[in-house]
């Protein structure tokens, strides 16, 4: 379970004005779903998460933000066009957003859900959840709903595993291997019920007041190009 150690996490406070220049980062196909959204805060927040990823991987890559080219695999996952390994993830929720890297070798899945009480979690655990998830959802409440939640969602970010990823993996609390950054500490692991499946790492990130947020890394060995 190494995959972890080389993963760095940013955060960005979405509710702030969009500067000059921003949407001009983001590609056609962005700046149309942008468009889309009909309420004008989630508009605002859907760029400000974009240019904020750009910003973040033109840093990296060494480029300006609007020259950063995203392309997707044929799985559907978005990955740098010229990425050399480098991996990277995006999620928002509510007024913040989180983008993560990984280092070549290891793929990297990030989940930010704002903890709504508008819902039965007790009822969706046991719908959507593994036993020993729900029962443990049931001991300790709501936010043990959303923890549980990022951390399947990074896993499946992470994996390329899908839906029914989410339903078929098992997060496990970790006693030991305690991973401690700016934003946080916690730790677990995360599996495929598959017996052939490895478990790995969880860690868990304090980003603000009734937020829930969860990082993964896996190993990975892209396909050998071809042409």
């Amino acid at each position: 379970m190494e995959p972890l150690a080389g993963a760095e996490v940013w955060k960005a406070r979405l509710d702030r004005p969009v500067r000059d220049g921003w949407r001009g980062w983001l590609s056609a196909a962005e700046r149309e779903r942008a468009a889309g959204f009909a309420d004008a805060g989630e508009r605002r927040r859907y760029v400000v998460a974009h240019a904020a990823l750009r910003s973040v991987l033109g840093g990296l890559c060494g480029v300006p933000p609007a020259d950063v080219r995203i392309t997707a695999e044929k799985s559907g996952r978005p990955c740098l066009e010229d990425h050399d390994g480098v991996d990277f993830n995006l999620s928002h929720s509510g007024e913040w957003a989180l983008v993560a890297v990984a280092p070549p070798g290891t793929r990297v899945g990030v989940d930010v859900e704002r903890i709504r009480a508008d819902l039965d979690h007790v009822e969706l655990a046991r719908r959507m959840y593994q036993p020993e998830e729900a029962e443990r959802v049931r001991e300790r409440g709501l936010a043990e709903y959303f923890r549980l939640w990022t951390a399947k969602e990074a896993y499946v970010k992470a994996t390329g595993a899908g839906l029914a990823g989410l339903r078929g993996c098992l997060v496990t609390d970790t006693v030991t291997g305690c991973w401690v950054t700016d934003m946080g500490e916690g730790s677990a692991t995360v599996s495929s019920r598959s017996p052939d499946q490895e478990a790995w790492p969880v860690r868990f990130l304090d980003v603000a007041p009734g937020y829930a947020a969860a990082l993964v890394t896996t190993a990975w060995t892209p396909a050998p190009r071809t042409g």
